[in-house]
């Protein structure tokens, strides 16, 4: 089953792929969301849930917190979208 993510600050929405996660969909749809070591253990890809479940793999305790987790946040590259999202868009720090 697909889902939508949308993206209000771009005004985008796209589909999602079954069992894709949050980042690789955005990067194939062509939104370039900040990412580095792509299995959770950095957390450079740390993104606010705006609406929507997700399933979380496995990643590093010091990536996402269960605090962080309670307050919304998701690590893109190890969620999977289990309903349509929306997600803020975040410029890559330089």
């Amino acid at each position: 089953m697909s889902f939508k993510i949308h993206f209000p600050d771009l005004n985008r929405s796209i589909e999602t792929k079954e069992k894709e996660t949050v980042l690789d969909s955005s990067l194939n749809a062509g939104i370039d969301l900040s990412y580095s070591c792509r299995f959770g253990r950095c957390g450079v890809c740390k993104i606010l849930l705006l609406s929507g479940n997700v399933e979380h793999l496995s990643h590093g305790k010091f990536s996402l917190t269960e605090e962080e987790k309670e307050e919304g946040f998701i690590l893109a590259c190890r969620s999977i979208p289990l309903s349509d999202l929306i997600l803020p868009w975040i410029k890559e720090k330089v």
